[in-house]
């Protein structure tokens, strides 16, 4: 009985040993789970409070992504982050939002600033055409208005011309007819300079020539200018100009003539020579004035190309419109202009270089002359009366002076007849063929 209860004694002990041992590792075990728990819970925490920091951080480093990153360039994980998440996956994941965001808002930024420059560029396009447009209907508007008064100026001054060309034809008087003379001659002037700028409007020439030498469209150039006396020219009759290009010769010559004369000492000659080519005439004008460096030369070979010369908008306060018209002119009559210098004078050069197209040769075709009749006693021609200025005074025909009782003659003085003959011989066939033809200059 008693090793009985001994038994039953050692199995209790032995079942309370294994109850409590059980219960202890429960106890160890539900110990050490809590201290997991407890680690974790201030992993989380240290987790939770390191993602508000990084968080914050986030806010604040994100507008500064873009700015401060190149065109082209992104920047994946530059976010500061502190020790505990530093190596976690949480810092990695914050790290690739934060390379997404930089590289969203640099292709933000790039796409806008792509977008802004497109609109500049077609803001600027239509500003372009815009003003380019402006600056087409400005500069057609001006020619208009030119155009329109240099052909009335033209007009007027051609019909001045005319009664003026009757008026010397109906006097003799010697004074009268120095006065006379004296303003048609400041009419033509008038007439180049309102043809010049009617030509830079786009007008035409429309004064009608016959066939001319060269000789007489050298005297009619003189005719236009101020200063003819000291113009001093060579003579080739046996060379015409065709009717249809003789007014542009005429006027672009004047022109060379009047800018030779005004950048040349007063008392200094200017000289036309008349060179026949086997495919060219050239008629070179040389003066001894003012010689044209090398930058104006380069200026006035872009304006006889072509260049910076249509825009009559763009002539300034003290218009130079000589070679602009004598290149208009080249170009649409088929001649050219070309400057050099120095001369032989040291000063400047212009040659007109008249093509073969332009020209006729009435010495070359011309028909034998007819049977001459035997001679008349030679009667000795009345002398020439000339002005106190040089010019010859006009007289009608012998029948006119039959007609009408001749006038008592005022007492002249001897003068230089080829003075007045350099431009009233040149200037006659065009004023004769104008009146013929009843045509104004310029409309």
């Amino acid at each position: 009985m008693t090793d009985l209860i001994l038994a039953v004694g050692a199995v209790a002990v032995l079942a309370a040993a294994g109850t409590a041992w059980r219960f202890h590792r429960a106890y160890r075990r539900e110990q050490r789970r809590a201290e997991e728990f407890r680690g974790r819970s201030e992993q989380l925490g240290h987790q939770l409070r390191a993602v508000d920091l990084a968080l914050e951080q986030l806010a604040a480093h994100i507008p500064v992504l873009g700015a401060a990153n190149a065109p082209g360039e992104h920047h994946a994980g530059d976010l500061a982050l502190p020790p505990p998440p530093a190596h976690t996956v949480l810092a990695d994941r914050l790290r690739d939002v934060t390379g997404q965001v930089a590289a969203t808002v640099t292709q933000v930024r790039e796409t806008a600033q792509a977008t802004a420059e497109q609109h500049v560029g077609m803001i600027r396009t239509a500003a372009d055409q815009e003003i380019a447009r402006a600056r087409r209907e400005s500069r057609e508007a001006t020619r208009a208005a030119v155009r329109s008064f240099a052909s009335g100026v033209v007009a007027r001054a051609s019909r001045l011309s005319r009664e003026i060309s009757q008026g010397v034809r109906s006097h003799q008087d010697d004074e009268a007819y120095a006065t006379l003379v004296h303003i048609d001659h400041i009419a033509q002037q008038m007439l180049l300079t309102a043809q010049g700028y009617a030509v830079l409007a786009g007008d035409k020439l429309s004064r009608r020539w016959p066939r001319t030498s060269l000789t007489d469209v050298i005297r009619a150039a003189m005719g236009r200018i101020e200063g003819y006396q000291r113009v001093e020219h060579h003579e080739l009759d046996t060379v015409a100009v065709h009717s249809r290009a003789v007014e542009a010769v005429v006027h672009t010559l004047a022109l060379l003539l009047d800018n030779a004369l005004r950048y040349s000492p007063p008392a200094a000659r200017v000289h036309v020579a008349v060179e026949q080519g086997h495919h060219a005439c050239f008629l070179t004008v040389d003066d001894a004035g003012l010689r044209m460096d090398d930058e104006r030369l380069l200026w006035a070979s872009d304006i006889m190309s072509g260049k910076d010369r249509d825009d009559i908008t763009q002539l300034g306060a003290h218009p130079q419109t000589g070679l602009r018209v004598a290149s208009l002119l080249a170009e649409n009559y088929g001649f050219r202009v070309e400057l050099t210098a120095p001369n032989i004078y040291q000063g400047t050069r212009a040659v007109l270089v008249l093509p073969n197209k332009l020209l006729a040769f009435p010495a070359a075709t011309a028909p034998e002359p007819a049977a001459v009749p035997a001679p008349r006693p030679a009667v000795p021609p009345e002398p020439a009366a000339t002005t106190a200025g040089g010019l010859t005074v006009r007289r009608r025909p012998a029948k006119a002076r039959a007609a009408s009782p001749a006038p008592a003659e005022a007492p002249v003085v001897p003068g230089r007849p080829s003075v007045a003959a350099a431009w009233a011989a040149g200037t006659r066939q065009g004023r004769r063929s104008q009146e013929n033809t009843g045509t104004t200059e310029g409309h």
